[in-house]
């Protein structure tokens, strides 16, 4: 095999062409002690998942390839320091937030969180301010926060230690954060980003710039989502004076395994030797692809295929929303039907589907995308008799549920893990305080937050979710019968 310029790829090969023997973990030896069921389909990957032997370096004290590759992803991405996670995003998420609030320290965080960031301030002992984002009414969906609302947060709560948003959102909707980065560093603080669907930001023309590019200090991105790693391989870059990095490392090498899998640190380390050996000619092809799908897609009745916003925000060209115009079909419908011609889109709620394509996507796949869709529509039209565009004035997206009814917590996130509960129905637990988080999931941003009150409109539209098959996380009744409450 020639070598690919990619460090600690090339080392992992090498030390498996020199026909090494193991007498070291893992137990299946390159593959030769595993299941012969799955041996044909891993065969390939299990003759590089290695352990800490000399010469592969080691994930928590870094000195030869993974310091080289780490280094390489730094100067590509624009960051001082880059480290590999092996844990996803949300690895990056916890840390960022560990070397950044000590117990009691405020941080303002923007309210459509992923669950991660709740689960860092537990682990912080922090005191999240939460900041509602504006919404894009033709979607039913939250754009960001705006510089507004966050001055008017920061003049309340000078003493917070840092700002945390997410840019973009699941759906692939942001802004250009550059003057709330400028604000933020006026009350001289970090801001703190979840990019994790923008790991592409910033390598092409018809991308948007990158967070760090507008000047964010830390910022995590997953790497697997948008761009070539294998599941769970992100990268968090930090480019800031405000960050102690040596903390920052303190806290990875608690929260990361002590098992890092070499296969995924391989795939990020081919991932940038990809994007440097190929650059801007990596995604020409799908741009051009995405633009004849457009067309195809563009005189859709009862669906829109929704790839430009108002000109406050971006949106992903690599994001396809699939928005309903009608009432009576769900974006829930739309993923099943589409499931049923065997085509797998990342989320639904109310009103929108969503679809993610890369330069691993081909032509056939946009294609059958786009005759499904035609197929719903011809089936669809003959048995709806009123096709409008819905503009969401009602509850549509969680993001929309959110903004609607944000409240901050009515109890310290801390306070609430040694509190006693007690699971109560649905119609009971209104006016209670909830002791769980409800996440739908995806995209695994909560509808109800702990510490917050339930009310009537909450429960109403968790039915009207489970009611159209959502999927929930975080909640001890797997047939959300029950919530558990603080029993006060």
């Amino acid at each position: 095999m020639d070598k690919a310029n990619a460090p600690l790829f090339d080392k992992l090969v090498s030390y498996y062409q020199r026909n090494s023997i193991s007498f070291h973990v893992p137990g299946h030896k390159m593959g030769e002690g595993f299941s012969p069921l799955g041996r044909k389909v891993y065969q390939e990957i299990l003759k590089i998942d290695m352990t800490e032997i000399p010469g592969l370096d080691d994930l928590h004290q870094p000195e030869g390839v993974i310091l080289e590759a780490e280094q390489r992803a730094a100067k590509l991405f624009g960051a001082d320091h880059t480290f590999f996670l092996v844990n996803g995003s949300t690895t990056g998420n916890l840390a960022m937030i560990l070397a950044t609030c000590q117990p009691g320290d405020k941080i303002i965080v923007q309210r459509n969180v992923h669950k991660s960031v709740i689960h860092g301030l537990m682990l912080a002992r922090a005191v999240p301010i939460y900041i509602n984002p504006k919404m894009i009414p033709q979607l039913g969906i939250a754009g960001s926060i705006n510089k507004e609302s966050l001055e008017q947060t920061l003049r309340t709560h000078p003493d917070a230690k840092g700002v945390f948003i997410m840019n973009p959102n699941y759906y692939g909707i942001g802004i250009d954060l550059k003057e709330i980065i400028d604000l933020v560093h006026s009350y001289k603080i970090p801001i703190l980003v979840d990019e994790a669907h923008g790991a592409h930001f910033g390598l092409h023309p018809s991308f948007p710039s990158s967070s760090l590019e507008m000047g964010a200090d830390i910022v995590v991105q997953s790497t697997h989502k948008t761009l070539f790693a294998m599941t769970m391989g992100s990268m968090l870059h930090v480019r800031s004076k405000y960050i102690d990095v040596d903390r920052l490392k303190l806290y990875l090498s608690m929260i990361q395994t002590s098992s890092p899998s070499y296969p995924i640190m391989a795939s990020l380390d081919l991932t940038c030797h990809w994007i440097e050996k190929e650059g801007k000619g990596l995604w020409d092809n799908i741009i051009q692809l995405l633009d004849d799908f457009y067309q195809k897609v563009d005189q859709l009745k009862i669906m829109r295929v929704k790839h430009r916003l108002d000109r406050r925000y971006f949106l992903d060209p690599l994001k396809i929303i699939i928005h309903s115009q009608n009432k009576k079909v769900s974006g829930v419908d739309i993923q099943k039907y589409l499931e049923q011609k065997n085509i797998y889109l990342e989320l639904a709620d109310l009103y929108n589907a969503l679809s993610i394509v890369t330069p691993g996507t081909s032509y056939q796949d946009l294609k059958r995308l786009s005759d499904g869709l035609w197929e719903i529509e011809q089936t669809l039209i003959n048995s709806i008799d009123d096709i409008q565009d819905i503009e969401n004035t009602e509850v549509g997206s969680v993001d929309h549920f959110i903004f609607l009814n944000n409240k901050q917590s009515k109890i310290s996130l801390e306070k609430i893990l040694y509190s006693k509960t007690r699971l109560v129905s649905l119609q009971e637990s209104i006016g209670k305080i909830a002791a769980e988080m409800v996440i739908p999931y995806p995209p695994g941003i909560p509808v109800l937050q702990l510490g917050e009150e339930i009310t009537k409109e909450t429960i109403e539209y968790l039915i009207e979710l489970k009611d159209k098959g959502i999927r929930f996380q975080g909640i001890h009744d797997h047939y959300l019968q029950r919530i558990k409450v603080l029993d006060q």
